[in-house]
């Protein structure tokens, strides 16, 4: 009599599992910022967060949730008037290109902590420099982090390297315009 009991009890368990299990999916399309939504916010400035990129750097970033694995956006920094691609911005509406191979890696599983929801890793090209590589962390509390890196280039003829770039910048859903 105590194992049709104990079958009963073993599957009210894994029912109760599967149901918190299947609850606790991730729903990513709140991230979605739409035809005319964006994230926007400015780089952290620490040392730390930030080198390379100038101090108080804005950014802005939209989400294709739907194209995650094939066009998950576009970034566009505010540096127009005083930035390296003057007078383009450094990033401008620059698409967030992925590497398909990348999502069947184990490297597209790499865990920043227990409060982001979802990472990703994409490429975007610069106006006028080398691409740049951006790891995109959408955060539990709805924010989004972007993180930017950027080896240096040799310039040649003996003249200094261009510095290395990286930048944590944390944004927030709200309309910018730039």
């Amino acid at each position: 009599m105590t194992l049709p009991c104990s079958r009963a009890l073993a599957r009210l368990a894994l029912a109760l599992f599967a149901s918190a299990t299947l609850g606790g999916c991730r729903d990513l399309e709140r991230f979605d910022t739409g035809e005319s939504g964006s994230y926007c916010g400015t780089i952290i400035d620490s040392e730390f967060t930030r080198a390379g990129f100038a101090a108080g750097l804005g950014m802005r970033l939209t989400l294709d949730i739907d194209a995650l694995q094939i066009a998950p956006g576009t970034l566009t920094t505010d540096d127009a008037a005083a930035g390296p691609c003057s007078p383009l911005p450094e990033f401008d509406h620059a698409p967030l290109r992925v590497t398909p191979e990348l999502f069947a890696d184990p490297l597209s599983q790499l865990e920043f902590g227990a409060t982001r929801e979802y990472n990703f890793m994409t490429w975007v090209d610069s106006s006028c420099r080398a691409s740049a590589m951006a790891v995109v962390s959408l955060m539990h509390t709805g924010q989004v982090e972007v993180r930017l890196l950027r080896r240096g280039a040799p310039t040649g003829q003996g003249l200094p390297q261009e510095p290395d770039e990286f930048g944590v910048f944390q944004l927030e859903r709200t309309d910018c315009e730039y």
